[in-house]
């Protein structure tokens, strides 16, 4: 029996020997020849690999730098396409509304010019009264549309205004480029000229002094 547990405990021992003969010959080739492990990396492995991670981000940052701003180039052109399309949809908007407003202007002086012929002749008031109560919704109408006339008789020469078709001269201490009569009204359609006011202005007549003291002096010698 003895002999038994005596055996066994020295196949244990031989096992565990061969164990350690395995761990130290675990980086030995079949020649025998120790070599290092893959698993094991040097300060220089590890060096050259950040140095390569580094690389790739930095290209990758650059890539990404130049893509967003290419998009927020792209984005600010299509923003400025925008507001110009807006922008000339508008203006066209405006000059298609002005085009009819000055239509509307036009009629609308026609048909003074006839209610006032009327009022001479004998037409029947409750005529006369409709279309003067058609006047009055042509005149809010354009109103609503911020059509409004422009100011014209007894003020300064506006050549943004007014546009000059004749002088009126004078000889008194009255001043010069004032409005002395309107010709035809001028309108504004949102503070912008629709049509300009056809005017008179006022101008100085300036004598010839040389001109006059020759004639008193020939009074004189005669």
């Amino acid at each position: 029996m003895d002999k038994d547990k005596k055996k066994d405990q020295s196949n244990n021992d031989q096992g565990d020997d061969y164990l350690l003969l395995d761990d130290t010959n675990s980086n030995v080739d079949t020649n025998g020849n120790k070599y290092e492990s893959n698993t094991e990396l040097t300060v220089q492995d590890l060096s050259a690999e950040l140095k390569v991670t580094r690389d790739d981000l930095e290209h990758y940052r650059k890539l990404y730098d130049d893509t967003f701003n290419k998009l927020k180039y792209s984005l600010a052109d299509f923003d400025n396409y925008r507001k110009n399309i807006e922008k000339q949809n508008a203006l066209r908007i405006l000059s298609v509304k002005a085009d009819m407003l000055s239509t509307i202007v036009n009629l609308r002086e026609d048909f003074v010019r006839a209610l006032d012929t009327l009022k001479y002749h004998k037409v029947d008031s409750s005529i006369l009264e409709g279309l003067i109560n058609i006047l009055k919704n042509i005149d809010i109408y354009l109103e609503k549309e911020n059509v409004k006339e422009i100011k014209a008789l007894n003020t300064v020469f506006n050549p943004n205004l007014h546009e000059i078709i004749g002088f009126s001269y004078f000889e008194n201490d009255m001043e010069e480029n004032m409005i002395t009569k309107e010709i035809r009204k001028g309108y504004l359609l949102n503070d912008r000229v629709l049509r300009p006011s056809l005017v008179e202005v006022s101008k100085k007549i300036i004598k010839n002094i040389d001109n006059d003291n020759k004639e008193n002096t020939k009074g004189d010698e005669v």
